[in-house]
């Protein structure tokens, strides 16, 4: 039970299906059980956005340790010791949680570091953005000090978080020349939650320095890593901050409706507070401009549903709003600040008239094709000739996705609004397939790209539909990667396509193992390419341990005469090998030794050595083999994975 509500994806049906574990757990009465149960699940409740399971996890694993210590093994004792810092850091964003009991569990967790010889760094850490949440910035001060000056150990935050915290607090007190010194070294780092976090704390620290153009690029990096996570609510606070102070409303106003919504799945009040501020003061500055009438979808009703609203209406509710929760945290708290902090949030002047936010405007590059497409974007849109500069900014697009551009997905997302707002249906979707291309492609928007397949299949023609089903089936894996395969061989068999009918069937059998498959691809053995089939079709079964069943379609290649031959012969070899034939695979690696050059005859020799062993564990011609070839133990072994078979075709 728990392994499967583990492997399902972050959610209520996840933490649910959890909890349901941790009970049953609880029943059977194994306490060693129960504690790693919960103490596993502290990790997927805190990213996942549920701190209150969090909170709960964590102390009733800790209770359990300290009654009985030997629950735990070395590495949990080490790991909850990290969780304190979890928790520690998210309990001050509930304001029905007593602030008494967040210093309670940072004094506990002082004591634990101390008692275990670790440095104290985490902990002045935890000190200070608490006392930045209180508004006490004497001890922030301090304890930032203490934090600077302590040594980083293992129980320290990474290399990446530290100075992006540190970002944070220095743009918060106004030294922002000195956020960009500690930030901006780090603002392609790496961690669970980087860099979109330390590049959000450096947007304001870019504007109040003059680096606009290191701005919008932090705008654009960190808001499209945020984008579809709802647990970054309070980061989308700091992009609409940006955006409200750069003269970039408009984009603003998009951002606010898009993550409205948001709101009934907080992850905290404290984010809540982090985006409705932020969101007031975009809409204060629309207002400002004229635009207070300008309508939008607000948040949802009690039926679920979200109502037109206006600009000015939902600005008096978001204030409202935060001023609420702000005087939550404030009585709480016995302080004001949170409440002198969201009126700023909410007022705060614009730092620069405009600041482009096109990537168009930033690339620094000096490729003359791109740089004839930019000159192309901006005469156009001097002109007013807004088709003429979206279907520039698609070409420029398309043109950086050629080279790779690292920028290229920026490009294709700017050219695809642009060229939807500028009416141009005929280039709608061409903008979008070239998005599909660049988010498939790219690991951090495999769950953006399902999303727009979703949205172009319906109106593909048939050939489109076939061929976007089989390249999204590749963004899935098991199963689900397989019936995406097989759903794009019915489709290409629709169209009366065998080869790419074969291949797409090769790539479910890749994926599943299914000799179902292998049958129906039989029927198309004389209209396909069958060699190219059964070459893949043969190391696939043999990953999946069906070696009886790949051998014959191995043979079949090796024999034919076809560019694969080598490489089916030597899967013979191997399938001879598996299957306990060392004989006949002797046999087949001598005569593939003839046929293979010097420079590559080392990997025939292993074969061979192996094949030798199997007859005759003492064979002098195989120590002479391993001698001469500096063969390893370790190469001598059975196979047991798929690399051992080849990586698929080409």
């Amino acid at each position: 039970m728990f392994a499967q509500a583990q492997a399902m994806p972050d959610g209520p049906a996840k933490f649910q299906a959890l909890d349901m574990a941790i009970r049953h757990a609880d029943a059977s009465g194994d306490a060693k059980l129960a504690f790693e149960f919960r103490h596993e699940s502290i990790e997927t409740f805190t990213f996942g956005g549920d701190d209150r399971r969090a909170f709960l996890a964590f102390s009733q694993s800790l209770a359990a340790y300290d009654r009985d210590p030997t629950v735990a093994d070395d590495y949990s004792e080490h790991t909850i010791l990290w969780q304190f810092k979890w928790v520690v850091n998210a309990l001050p964003d509930f304001p029905d949680i007593p602030l008494d009991r967040t210093y309670a569990v940072l004094d506990d967790m002082q004591r634990r570091y101390l008692l275990g010889g670790h440095s104290l760094h985490a902990v002045h850490q935890a000190r200070w953005q608490i006392a930045m949440h209180v508004g006490d910035f004497d001890a922030a001060a301090r304890s930032y000090h203490d934090m600077v000056t302590s040594k980083m150990d293992s129980l320290a935050n990474c290399s990446v978080c530290v100075p992006s915290a540190q970002t944070r607090y220095l743009s918060e007190i106004g030294k922002f020349e000195e956020a960009v010194k500690v930030g901006g070294p780090v603002k392609r780092g790496w961690c669970r939650r980087q860099p979109r976090w330390v590049q959000a704390y450096l947007m304001l620290p870019y504007l109040n320095t003059g680096q606009h153009a290191e701005a919008a690029e932090a705008h654009r990096n960190s808001y499209r890593q945020m984008r579809t996570d709802h647990t970054d609510l309070g980061g989308i606070g700091l992009h609409l901050t940006f955006l409200g102070r750069s003269g970039n409303e408009t984009r603003g106003l998009e951002v606010v409706e898009k993550h409205l919504p948001w709101l009934e799945v907080s992850p905290s009040p404290a984010d809540s507070l982090q985006f409705a501020a932020p969101a007031a003061l975009v809409l204060n500055r629309l207002s400002a401009n004229g635009f207070g009438d300008t309508t939008l979808l607000g948040r949802a009703s009690a039926t679920g549903r979200r109502q037109e609203t206006t600009v000015d209406a939902l600005r008096g509710e978001l204030a409202a709003f935060a001023r609420d929760l702000a005087a939550k945290f404030d009585a709480r708290n016995g302080t004001s600040h949170q409440s002198e902090l969201a009126e700023r949030r909410m007022t705060a002047e614009p730092v620069a008239e405009h600041v482009s936010l096109s990537v168009m405007d930033s690339l620094g590059t000096k490729k003359k094709a791109i740089v004839a497409l930019q000159e192309r974007i901006a005469e156009h849109t001097q002109a007013g000739d807004v088709e003429g500069a979206a279907r520039a900014r698609l070409d420029a697009a398309i043109a950086m996705s050629k080279k790779n551009h690292p920028e290229a997905i920026a490009a294709a997302e700017e050219a695809a609004i642009a060229v939807e707002r500028a009416g141009l249906t005929g280039l709608v979707r061409e903008a979008k397939l070239l998005l599909w291309d660049l988010y498939r492609e790219a690991y951090a928007y495999r769950d953006t790209a399902k999303s727009l397949f979703d949205e172009l299949l319906p109106d593909a023609e048939p050939r489109e539909k076939a061929r976007l089903t089989e390249q999204s089936a590749k963004l899935y894996w098991g199963d689900e990667r397989a019936e995406r395969f097989i759903a794009a061989a019915d489709l290409y068999r629709e169209t009366g396509d065998p080869d790419r009918e074969l291949r797409a069937l090769g790539e479910a059998l890749a994926a599943n193992g299914d000799l179902a498959l292998l049958e129906r691809a039989e029927t198309l053995r004389e209209q396909g390419n069958w060699l190219k089939f059964a070459m893949r079709a043969a190391e696939s079964l043999a990953y999946h341990d069906l070696h009886e069943q790949a051998l014959p379609l191995a043979l079949e290649v090796a024999q034919s005469g076809a560019k694969r031959q080598p490489r089916a012969a030597h899967l013979v070899c191997q399938l001879l090998l598996v299957t306990n034939r060392p004989a006949e695979a002797e046999t087949r690696a001598r005569e593939l030794l003839t046929a293979t050059p010097d420079k590559k005859k080392r990997d025939v020799h292993v074969l061979l050595t192996r094949a030798l062993l199997a007859q005759d564990p003492s064979s002098a011609e195989a120590a002479e083999l391993v001698a001469s070839n500096n063969i390893k133990d370790w190469e001598l072994a059975a196979p047991d994975d798929e690399d051992e078979y080849g990586e698929g075709d080409d």
